[in-house]
């Protein structure tokens, strides 16, 4: 009988001793998984980043295989929508918003450089909004169908100066991501804004990424992030629509490396350059 107790006694600290090795082997490998997990993101996003000047502070973009990656806020655009306009401030903007320095520049104009009204259709008695992109199937500058609609196609505004430095064209493709919600969606470089602000995007894009998208008082003030694809221009498609722009944009971002490298290449929050 005590030979049998003594036997039972080592079976079972034997057993205590191999759970407690297996825990300590599966603890390190946990370990070791994290560590090079840890590794392979850092690998996914290892370009430092570079800064470019606005007129309120530096913004840190990141240029890697490809992408053009940075941090901003986002104000809404309403260039390109055939009501984006209209005389004593019937727009979805203020009328205002449509000039410039040295007279409009979001609007069709006569020679005289007065702003030219629609003369049928849906908002006849408007004005004729424009956006840098146009639409290659409409010939007619003064048909509002030239020109990308904010309400229906998702497009982000950028600085020349911004574009020039990074080779970025118009019609270039992008994704955005709203990090409050985690929303993202799928935009398309067709209006040029202002030198030393960076963050603007279409009532479209406001809409798909939870954002408040009235032009005249919505914004978001930081946390969207933008990453747009030199050398993806659909500026010779036909007609760009907001289905060509998800596709394509869509088979970009896959093969650029997707949410898991976007998320490993983190930047400091950038609030909006008003």
């Amino acid at each position: 009988m005590l030979i049998r107790i003594r036997l039972v006694v080592w079976i079972t600290i034997g057993l205590a001793c191999a759970i407690g090795l297996f825990g300590q082997a599966s603890s390190t490998a946990h370990d070791d998984r994290v560590v090079l997990d840890e590794r392979h993101s850092r690998s996914l996003c290892s370009v430092e980043p570079e800064l470019f000047p606005l007129r309120q502070q530096d913004l840190s973009v990141i240029n890697t295989d490809g992408g053009i990656l940075f941090n901003a806020g986002m104000t809404i655009d309403a260039d390109g929508a055939p009501n984006a306009y209209g005389p004593h401030n019937r727009g979805l903007d203020y009328t205002a918003n449509a000039r410039g320095a040295h007279g409009w520049v979001a609007l069709v104009t006569n020679e005289k450089g007065h702003p030219l009204l629609q003369k049928g259709g849906p908002y006849r008695g408007y004005y004729i909004s424009t956006t840098s992109l146009q639409q290659a199937n409409v010939s007619d500058l003064r048909n509002p169908k030239k020109y990308i609609d904010a309400t229906k196609i998702p497009y982000i505004a950028l600085p020349s100066d911004f574009a020039k430095r990074f080779d970025i064209s118009l019609g270039d493709l992008a994704v955005v991501v709203n990090r409050a919600n985690g929303r993202s969606a799928y935009a398309i470089f067709a209006d040029v804004g202002p030198r030393g602000r960076i963050g603007e995007g279409s009532i479209a894009l406001a809409r798909a990424l939870g954002i408040p998208a009235n032009p005249r008082h919505d914004s978001a003030e930081d946390g969207i992030t933008y990453l747009v694809f030199p050398s993806s221009s659909l500026a010779g498609e036909n007609r760009i629509t907001a289905h060509t722009v998800k596709s394509s944009a869509a088979r970009l971002y896959r093969r650029w490396g997707g949410r898991q490298r976007l998320e490993a290449c983190e930047l400091p929050s950038q609030s909006v350059e008003r």
